[in-house]
């Protein structure tokens, strides 16, 4: 696992997990967040909406205040995200799932891929995310690509080139959905172009969490 001083994470397959409360304990006292939903962008304006709601309602759930981040707003605009961010003061930043292509170029073109790593080092907030929030912590997203959730879509909703890296926060490379059928095609794509580069594939179920607070990690429900 690769640390930075104090850096805290929490990375699941879905939402919380079952694994709420060890969130709000890494959060500590405070309960703002931020939400980055271009995983989404993919989707039409009605059903991404739809899908935005329904996950800012399990941030209320949970008791924790949530606002969108949409990085589209902010794209070439790095010292303005950076601005809002610092002026917000979030105890975590989470990113939903969807394609994680769209994530990746979506942190790039806004300047968030740098400043989530300075932040973090900083320790500034919590980075949390689900599915390809959580495969996006990883160095590079080139084991990933599958079905609909390709990085063709970069070019086609964002009109550049796909960009293949992480956010380099952890040595792993999570997969998603392990324990779901619909997935297992995936997983099984997955696990072995990871490990066939002589990496480290971590399989989540939709119960489990990542949990990573300053130099230890834990992985709970598997």
């Amino acid at each position: 696992m690769c640390y930075n001083r104090r850096m805290r994470l929490f990375l699941t397959s879905h939402d919380f997990g079952d694994y709420q409360n060890e969130l709000l304990s890494l959060m500590g006292s405070g309960r703002k967040a931020l939400i980055i939903t271009n995983a989404r962008d993919y989707y039409p304006d009605e059903k991404r909406a739809s899908d935005v709601s329904s996950k800012l309602a399990v941030m209320m759930q949970a008791g924790i205040e949530a606002k969108e981040l949409d990085l589209r707003a902010y794209f070439g605009k790095q010292d303005e995200l950076a601005a809002f961010i610092d002026s917000y003061r979030p105890d975590l930043i989470f990113a939903i799932g969807g394609n994680v292509f769209l994530l990746a170029a979506a942190c790039h073109l806004s300047g968030f891929d740098k400043i989530v790593r300075n932040d973090l080092k900083q320790d500034k907030y919590v980075y949390g995310g689900n599915s390809a929030g959580a495969m996006l912590a990883a160095d590079t997203l080139k084991y990933y690509g599958h079905d609909h959730l390709m990085p063709e879509a970069v070019p086609e909703i964002y009109g550049v080139d796909p960009i293949y890296s992480g956010l380099g926060l952890i040595d792993q490379y999570i997969i998603a959905h392990a324990d779901i059928p619909d997935h297992a095609e995936a997983t099984k794509l997955y696990k072995e172009r990871i490990e066939k580069a002589g990496l480290k594939a971590l399989l989540l179920n939709q119960r489990a969490a990542v949990v990573v607070d300053e130099d230890s990690q834990k992985i709970l429900g598997q």
